[in-house]
């Protein structure tokens, strides 16, 4: 799920927005099938101006309430070294829906929509952070589809594979910590 059109999100001028959306979009999808990611979802908000507001949260929450998702995936919006604008209010954003999607009178209207629920997310792991990781994935194996997925986005990694030697060596360094070859690294919350 994206958040923001990705609109400005390229290092070239000449495009543009409606056709760096479109070009981002598609990018998207390549990932997604990449990944067996069946359907993907856009808030499509302006890429640079997503703020975590009382909108975004209840398009998130509509989101988790028509999903069933169990499982949150958000960046670490409390991480001092996140310096992406989007990227701190879509965490926060996403955890600030949360609680609100488990309440029936929040937006009602969302459980009108076919297959709706109350939010049923029963774990949240933040991404993105060096703030007291907790849970390390050895991602060794997949890791070439991870590049691949990663490469799906043109626009963001112009050179390839090239474009992504600083996830290459995150992830390395990771793996170091537990013994493997490439890692993830997570904060996970506590919910209820």
């Amino acid at each position: 799920m994206n958040c923001t059109l990705g609109d400005i999100g390229v290092r070239q001028s000449g495009p543009t927005r409606a056709q760096v959306a479109l070009t981002r979009h598609n990018e998207t999808e390549a990932a997604a099938q990449i990944l067996g990611i069946k359907q993907t979802f856009n808030l499509g908000h302006h890429d640079g101006e997503l703020l975590p507001d009382l909108p975004v949260r209840a398009q998130l929450a509509r989101l988790y309430r028509i999903t069933r998702a169990d499982t949150l995936f958000t960046f670490d919006p409390f991480w001092s070294g996140q310096i992406h604008p989007d990227h701190r209010a879509a965490g926060q954003a996403a955890l600030d829906a949360y609680m609100p999607s488990k309440m029936p009178l929040y937006h009602p209207e969302h459980l009108n929509e076919p297959g709706a629920g109350l939010g049923q997310l029963e774990r949240v792991f933040l991404f993105s952070t060096t703030r007291e990781p907790d849970i390390y994935v050895d991602v060794s194996d997949v890791f070439e589809v991870k590049l691949a997925a990663s490469q799906a986005h043109v626009s963001q990694f112009p050179e390839g594979e090239a474009s992504l030697d600083w996830m290459k060596e995150i992830d390395r360094e990771t793996g170091q910590v537990i013994g493997v070859e490439y890692a993830e690294v997570f904060k996970q919350l506590q919910v209820w």
